[in-house]
């Protein structure tokens, strides 16, 4: 990849709402994943203009904007609740309704299903990765979704993003340590002292992972991970790499 390639994914992430050039390339990095998860098929040209006719009509924040309300943001020892409440607004721009991050999701339906996904992808009658990136793109687009990032014991970190309105969530790693064959990492919804197996995932080659979890999210609920022989455990037989609380 060559300065110009860098520079057009730094600015794609910033398109996304992020803050630093590491969050830039990972959110990035994470819409690339939507879009190649599944086999690239050719929507009708009906299904194109429809998605470009609503682009148009959506304002998008650019990276520049992101820039110039960086600089503008006032000092942070005058005024740090200011700072504050503009920190978790910009921490949030990525989950709450990003524009670019759901036509991501949407678009690797469509590529997937052509101009039927609306009856076969969002009704679950289609493959694993339609459904899970139909699922992410409704995560993200709950008024009420949320998200907190931990560290993972062994190299990597993880987000947590999730709705209680729908009961979804889902958990984005990047650097997470592939393991060896035999082995899988699995989620866990943790209630209580119940650990409530929520399906397995296998870290991608280029070290982001994204999957949501089966079940039905609870409040309270923290979601870990864990890793089991392949094919996944009924219960935890190791300690979690990394717990994050909802």
């Amino acid at each position: 990849m060559n300065d110009r390639d860098d520079r057009s994914q730094l600015d794609a992430g910033y398109r996304l709402g992020a803050e630093t050039p590491e969050e830039a390339a990972d959110f990035a990095e994470v819409a690339t994943e939507l879009a190649l998860a599944v086999e690239p098929v050719e929507p009708p040209t009906s299904l194109k203009a429809g998605i470009m006719a609503q682009l148009g009509s959506t304002r998008q924040v650019t990276a520049d904007a992101n820039r110039e309300a960086e600089a503008e943001a006032p000092d942070a020892q005058q005024a740090p609740d200011a700072v504050g409440s503009a920190q978790t607004r910009a921490r949030s721009r990525w989950f709450t309704r990003p524009v670019a991050i759901v036509l991501a999701a949407a678009a690797a339906i469509l590529l997937f299903v052509g101009g039927v996904f609306v009856g076969s992808a969002l009704s679950g009658h289609n493959s694993f990765e339609a459904q899970q990136a139909a699922s992410l793109a409704q995560i993200n687009a709950a008024p009420d979704v949320q998200h907190a990032t931990s560290a993972v014991a062994g190299g990597g970190k993880a987000t947590l993003v999730w709705s209680g309105e729908i009961g979804k969530s889902a958990l984005v790693t990047t650097g997470l340590p592939e393991l060896p064959s035999d082995k899988t990492y699995e989620l866990w919804y943790m209630r209580g002292d119940q650990a409530i197996p929520a399906g397995t995932m296998v870290p991608s080659g280029s070290g982001a992972t994204w999957r949501v979890l089966d079940g039905t999210m609870s409040a309270g609920d923290a979601v870990g991970v864990t890793v089991e022989p392949k094919g996944g455990s009924e219960k935890p037989t190791t300690q979690p790499i990394v717990a994050i609380q909802s």
